[in-house]
């Protein structure tokens, strides 16, 4: 994965301002790290794969800085004849994102998330 490109995607889907997406840069190399953690043996080997894996780093340090954001902004805010509220629908929306860039790598990831109990017969 190339940083770079995990940063141009966080920045792409989060909106932010350069000067702003600086300031996350942290939460991009976090995100990258994860998932570097859970790759294939040879899952860095095409110029394809790195890219479809630094575009969902990024995606994945955005669903981090939305749960980030949302514990920190007000939920609502009046003053006089203005009223703002921010509402969970980024925290969703990046989560649907995540799980959408997620499911496009899968086949480049060594351990699923998924989960089974089995039962052994001695």
């Amino acid at each position: 994965m190339r940083l770079n490109e995990v940063i141009n995607r966080f920045a792409l889907v989060s909106g932010l301002e350069p000067g702003e997406v600086t300031r996350w840069t942290p939460v991009c190399i976090d995100a990258m790290n994860e998932l570097k953690s859970k790759l294939l043996p040879d899952a860095l080997s095409s110029e394809e794969n790195i890219l479809r894996l630094s575009a969902c780093a990024g995606v994945l340090a955005y669903y981090r800085y939305c749960l980030y954001k949302s514990g920190s902004e007000p939920k609502s805010f009046t003053a006089g004849a203005v009223s703002v509220t921010v509402s969970e629908l980024d925290v969703e929306k990046a989560y649907k994102l995540w799980e959408f860039e997620k499911k496009s790598v899968e086949n480049l990831l060594a351990s699923s998330e998924d989960f089974c109990f089995k039962r052994v017969k001695v």
